[in-house]
């Protein structure tokens, strides 16, 4: 039984620590400010080296890396890579890569290509 307050009060402690590390300071009416500054002196939409919302939406299944690269006018980075060896008769090699990009924001893109097609694209917060 005492071990199991040790237990609670372990996670009571770890508790406070990561909620103490907030800063609560008032900056406002919004209670679910905690004085994290997401503003920065540019523009976040008009950042050319980033994904827009509108670049990802021109991107369609079926295209290449070099085609998605176009779009967006930057190379992703390799995420992972797996390749299944062909069975002579039976089926051919595939190999698939997924890439992802991000902007400075957090916003972020990932595209996943099979024999250099894009067969699947997800996206988080792009604008």
């Amino acid at each position: 039984m005492k071990r199991h307050y040790l237990s609670v009060f372990a996670l009571f402690v770890m508790i406070l620590f990561a909620f103490g590390s907030v800063d609560t300071e008032d900056t406002g009416d919004d209670p679910l400010d905690f004085g994290i500054d997401s503003s920065s002196d540019d523009d976040s939409s008009s950042d050319s080296s980033g994904i827009t919302k509108a670049a990802y939406d021109r991107i369609d299944t079926g295209m290449s890396y070099s085609e998605v690269v176009g779009i967006i006018g930057t190379s992703g980075e390799e995420q992972s890579r797996n390749k299944i060896d062909a069975v002579p008769g039976v089926m051919e090699s595939v190999e698939t890569i997924m890439y992802s990009w991000q902007n400075s924001d957090g916003s972020n893109m990932n595209a996943m290509f099979q024999n250099d097609k894009l067969i699947q694209k997800a996206q988080f917060g792009l604008k």
